[in-house]
């Protein structure tokens, strides 16, 4: 029976990180001690904030921790050549960046229409500067991949979008980090989904939703949501773990967490994620 690889996503942590108010040491200590055993930066954060980024790397080698996916803020489509110059240079430096980590996938996240483009025209955009950056990354070791952006809901974000998006590119090895929370700001049903994209899912974001009414979060439809914890919102993690599990998936799990206080959050996620794909 193959046990759940639980990553975490860093970026709930950068406040705390930042500010002083969360060591290093204990953040990375108390992760794995939940039975979280990598870790997913934002590499961004790592270059704004290297004195911390230091330490956060240092205490993860002292815990044998690795890194399962490096997020990368990169909007490929842009308003014409230049910007998309710049968004292919941007991506192959931290290409980089994830490689000095031996960190096996880039998330290139952040594209979006620009002003007066149809989502259509954007989504074209943003295959061919994918594929134009997948071909430099070649040799890397550094998979690229996109995810189902819910930010942008109505532009890559449900299952059918982002499979256009990846077959548009031409190339295979541009693949898919499958984040069953964000279907749901496209109106889209986390497991449905996943059939879609199974061949090219790499990666995978846990994280939960639930309704609420005065929140900032809308679907498509107008349906509000919130942050909840893992297992107990609408996000259909049990059911995408098992598909996961039933595909026979073996990469990392990465835990996103959407409530306070972050850190208790990650260690409970960790073991509801690990019961639930014991289970499975």
């Amino acid at each position: 029976m193959s046990t759940a690889r639980i990553s975490i996503m860093v970026s709930a942590f950068h406040r705390s990180l930042s500010d002083g108010s969360l060591a290093p040491a204990k953040l990375v200590n108390d992760l794995r001690a939940a039975g979280i055993t990598a870790l997913e930066p934002a590499l961004s954060w790592g270059e704004n904030e290297p004195r911390r980024w230091a330490e956060v790397r240092a205490a993860a080698g002292d815990a044998g921790m690795v890194y399962s996916c490096g997020d990368a803020g990169v909007n490929l489509v842009g308003e014409g050549d230049s910007d998309r110059q710049r968004a292919l240079d941007a991506v192959a430096h931290y290409v980089e960046a994830a490689a000095a980590l031996a960190c096996p996938a880039i998330l290139v996240v952040g594209s979006r229409p620009a002003p007066g483009m149809s989502h259509e025209e954007g989504r074209r955009v943003m295959a061919e500067t994918l594929a134009r950056a997948a071909a430099r990354a070649e040799g890397s070791g550094v998979t690229l991949t996109i995810e189902d952006f819910g930010v942008t809901p109505a532009f890559v974000c449900s299952g059918a979008h982002v499979r256009e998006v990846v077959e548009a590119t031409g190339r295979p090895d541009v693949k898919v980090t499958f984040d069953n929370g964000n279907f749901l700001l496209a109106d889209d049903e986390p497991a449905a989904a996943y059939v879609l994209l199974k061949e090219r899912i790499v990666h995978v974001h846990i994280k939960d939703f639930a309704p609420a009414g005065g929140a900032r979060l809308r679907s498509l439809a107008g349906e509000a949501h919130v942050g909840c914890t893992v297992g107990a919102g609408r996000a259909q993690v049990r059911e995408c773990l098992a598909l996961l599990k039933a595909d026979g998936y073996s990469g990392w799990l990465s835990l996103e967490v959407g409530v306070a206080p972050a850190l208790a959050e990650a260690v409970r996620a960790a073991g509801v994620v690990a019961r639930m794909w014991d289970g499975a």
